[in-house]
């Protein structure tokens, strides 16, 4: 999915490596379709809220003054992973179906967070750090690969907890070397996702030995990060009076909602927050432009409009209470993939509080085939 930076043109239509496969992956699945009729997809839970945020694309591209823009982006972060998603819940019946699947990501996210752990620490040997633009992997914003990795960091405790035999170690290992990779990026948001995490555990994980080692290992960890050469002065920038993190965004947020009063029921359209926020951040001269809000619902609302950012919060809302509720009556090779999605979703909320994930190319897709690996996992404990 992070090949999405592989891009050219096709004619003036521009496209990346990753909606290529995407693309080719639809067209395999309708000749299966044609050939064997079947398999056809099935209804989902999700089904009114994603007919509502495809709408509500629609529109967005309608209210956007660059509409081709806007079909671009309607195109690769809504469109296309939604199909995806469809067939995912079509193909995917059986537990060796998800187990392919996890064995082939798994393979791919060990490979992308090797990469961004050497990146960083090629620029330490190389005296090339620079805290807020650090180098990673692929030349892709270090934030952004916080965002790709937190929910497979979900998911991989999610096998951890609940997974026996090899499954549970490969996760494990798959987990800490995720994790290396997660604080490799020096994402703020990313250490507030994994503290998250820890929460999450200690509230949902019934097992008090493990409760008490994540808490216990939890604390150590929050004090040790504090003490990390790079890691440390990032922390303490968040908290800098008027020009750290946070009140940076909250001049973003104020902003926003100045812009979202006098265009409160559309937004600004697809692709159009950049330029539409020109005079409202006028008064917050330190601001400079951003391509969104820093706020996964500001940015849902921004982008889509009411309709849209009501569509997102309730699939999210979905996916998170539906997994979580599945889990006592699941089947066992179900548990490790209901609890993971779940709190996959939740780190995706709880960075959602100070960022933007799923308005990015490879963010939507990850975004849409765990969704498809959480109600596949729903239907097979509700079936059981």
């Amino acid at each position: 999915m992070p090949l999405y930076v592989v891009r050219w043109r096709v004619g003036p239509i521009p496209t990346t490596l990753l909606e290529s496969a995407i693309l080719f992956t639809l067209a395999l699945y309708v000749g299966a379709l044609i050939l064997e009729r079947g398999p056809l997809p099935r209804r989902t839970p999700l089904d009114i809220p994603i007919g509502l945020f495809l709408v509500a694309g629609v529109i967005g591209v309608f209210v956007a003054p660059d509409h081709r823009g806007a079909v671009g982006i309607f195109r690769a972060y809504l469109l296309e992973p939604i199909a995806v998603y469809y067939v995912g819940v079509a193909v995917i019946r059986r537990p060796d179906d998800v187990y392919r699947i996890l064995a082939v990501g798994a393979i791919g996210a060990a490979v992308f967070a090797a990469g961004e752990v050497l990146t960083l620490a090629h620029a330490v040997i190389t005296n090339r750090v620079v805290l807020g633009h650090v180098d990673a992997v692929l030349g892709i914003n270090p934030n952004s690969v916080a965002l790709y990795l937190e929910p497979l960091i979900g998911l991989s405790t999610g096998f951890v907890a609940f997974a026996v035999g090899p499954r549970r170690w490969i996760a494990a290992g798959l987990l800490v070397l995720l994790t290396l990779a997660e604080l490799a990026t020096l994402s703020r948001g990313g250490i507030l996702a994994l503290g998250a995490l820890v929460i999450g555990v200690i509230l949902t994980i019934r097992s008090l030995r493990l409760r008490a080692a994540i808490m216990a290992g939890g604390i150590a960890g929050a004090i040790l990060l504090t003490q990390l050469p790079l890691i440390g002065p990032r922390l303490q920038h968040a908290l800098d009076p008027g020009r750290g993190t946070f009140d940076v965004r909250g001049d973003i947020w104020v902003a926003t909602a100045r812009m979202l009063r006098d265009h409160p029921i559309f937004g600004a359209g697809i692709n159009a927050y950049q330029d539409t926020m020109a005079p409202y951040r006028k008064p917050f001269p330190i601001l400079s432009p951003e391509p969104y809000p820093h706020n996964i619902f500001l940015t849902s609302w921004t982008e889509l409009g009411i309709l849209g950012m009501v569509a997102f919060t309730l699939i999210v809302g979905i996916l998170i209470v539906r997994s979580f509720r599945a889990l006592p009556g699941a089947a066992a090779w179900a548990r490790p993939l209901l609890w993971g999605t779940g709190m996959a979703f939740v780190m995706v909320v709880v960075h959602g509080l100070v960022d933007s994930p799923y308005w990015k190319n490879d963010l939507s897709v990850e975004f849409w085939i765990l969704a498809a690996l959480a109600v596949v996992a729903q239907r097979a404990g509700r079936e059981t």
